[in-house]
C-alpha cells in the first residue's frame, strides 16, 4: 500500500521547488475560482434543481419527459451538493466524525463521487436526446418505442451501469486511522490505495472520461443534426398546410405539434450545454492517461489549475437548466408561476 498524495488543493501556500505554475498563482486562483465563483453557482445550482425537481413531481411523473427531467435534475442536484462539500478540503484539513482527514485525501475521494454524478447526468442527456431525437424523426412509431414504462427501466439501467462502474473505485479506497503525533487525543485519517485501485481509476479514465464521453459526444452531435433538420422540415410542412388547407388534422398529420417544438428546442440547447460542459474534462482525461506523472513535479500545478476550469463550464450545466425548461416549456413556467404565488401568498 502508499500513501495517496495524488493532488494538493490547499489553500495554504507551498513552497516545494520550481512549478510550472506557481504556488502563489494557484493559490489566487483555486481561492477566487472555486471557493468564490463556483461556490456561488454551485449554491445557485442546488437552488435551481431543487425547483426544478419541485416542478416535475407537481406535474406528476407519468409522462416521459418529465421523468426523465426530474432524474436528470436529481443528478445535477448531487453533483452540485459535491462541489460545495469539497469546499471545506480547500481550506485545510477536515474534520470528520471519525478523525481528521487531511484535504488533499478528502478533496480526492470527494472528486470521484462528483464525477460518478457528472456522468450520470451525461447518459441521462444523451437518452432523453435519443428519445427526442426519435420523435422527430419517427413521429408515428415514437409512441410506441418509448413509452414510460420503457424509459423508466432504461434509465434505471443507465444508474445500475455507471454504478456499477464506479463502486470498484470508491470501494478500494482504504482509510486508516491513526494517532496524530501533537495530539494523543485526535485521529488522524491517512488514505491510502492499492495498485487495484490504480488500475480501476485508469480503466474509469478511458472507459468513461475518453471512450464513452467521445461516444455520447458523437450521438449527440448527430441527434442535434437530425432534430434540427427535423424542425425546418417541419416547418416547411406546417407552412404548405397553412397555405394549401385549413384543416387542423391534415397539419398534425404532417407535423410536429407545438409543444413539441419547443421540447425539441428545449434539448437542443441543453445538448448544446452538454457538449460544451464535457469538453475540459475529456481533454483532462486524456492528460492523466498520456503523461502517468501529471499530478507530480514541476506540472503539478498545472494540473489543480485545469482541474478548476473543468469543474467550472460543469457546474453551469446545471445551473442553466432552470432557465431553459422556465422559457421552453409552457406548462413548466405555468406550475412554476403557481408554486411562486403559493409560496409569496
Amino acid at each position: 500500500m502508499q500513501d495517496l498524495r495524488v493532488f494538493n488543493f490547499s489553500l495554504t501556500p507551498r513552497i516545494d521547488g520550481d512549478r510550472f505554475v506557481s504556488d502563489e498563482v494557484t493559490f489566487y486562483l483555486t481561492f477566487w475560482v472555486f471557493m468564490v465563483t463556483i461556490n456561488a453557482m454551485a449554491a445557485w445550482s442546488t437552488l435551481s434543481n431543487v425547483l426544478n425537481i419541485i416542478v416535475f413531481v407537481k406535474q406528476g411523473l407519468k409522462e416521459r419527459v418529465n421523468f426523465n427531467l426530474f432524474c436528470l435534475s436529481c443528478s445535477d442536484l448531487m453533483e452540485a451538493a459535491t462541489i460545495a462539500a469539497m469546499s471545506v478540503g480547500f481550506v485545510g484539513d477536515v474534520e470528520l466524525l471519525f478523525g481528521l482527514m487531511d484535504g488533499t485525501y478528502y478533496l480526492l475521494y470527494i472528486s470521484w463521487y462528483r464525477a460518478l454524478f457528472v456522468d450520470i447526468s451525461s447518459a441521462l442527456t444523451v437518452f432523453i436526446t435519443i428519445e427526442r431525437c426519435r420523435c422527430v424523426v419517427r413521429p408515428l412509431t415514437f409512441n410506441t418505442c418509448f413509452i414510460a414504462r420503457r424509459g423508466k427501466g432504461i434509465v434505471f439501467v443507465i444508474l445500475v451501469f455507471v454504478l456499477v462502474n464506479y463502486l470498484p473505485l470508491l470501494t478500494t479506497f482504504e482509510f486508516i486511522p491513526s494517532e496524530s503525533q501533537y495530539s494523543p487525543n485526535l485521529t488522524i485519517i491517512i488514505v491510502t490505495y492499492s495498485e487495484l485501485n490504480l488500475a480501476v481509476a485508469r480503466y474509469n479514465d478511458l472507459v468513461f472520461g475518453i471512450a464513452l464521453a467521445a461516444l455520447c459526444q458523437f450521438i449527440i452531435f448527430v441527434c442535434a443534426l437530425l432534430m434540427f433538420r427535423g424542425l425546418q422540415k417541419t416547418s416547411k410542412v406546417r407552412s404548405t398546410n397553412v397555405l394549401k388547407s385549413n384543416d387542423v388534422h391534415s397539419q398534425a398529420k404532417g407535423a410536429m405539434t407545438n409543444k413539441e417544438r419547443r421540447v425539441v428546442k428545449m434539448i437542443l440547447v441543453l445538448a448544446g450545454l452538454y457538449t460544451t460542459s464535457c469538453l475540459p474534462q475529456m481533454a483532462y482525461c486524456w492528460a492523466r492517461v498520456i503523461i502517468p506523472d501529471f499530478a507530480d513535479g514541476k506540472i503539478g500545478n498545472l494540473q489543480v489549475v485545469l482541474a478548476l476550469f473543468i469543474y467550472l463550464p460543469a457546474i453551469w450545466y446545471g445551473a442553466l437548466s432552470i432557465f431553459l425548461y422556465y422559457n421552453f416549456s409552457s406548462s413548466y413556467r405555468l406550475t412554476f408561476q403557481e408554486i411562486f404565488q403559493i409560496c409569496i401568498g
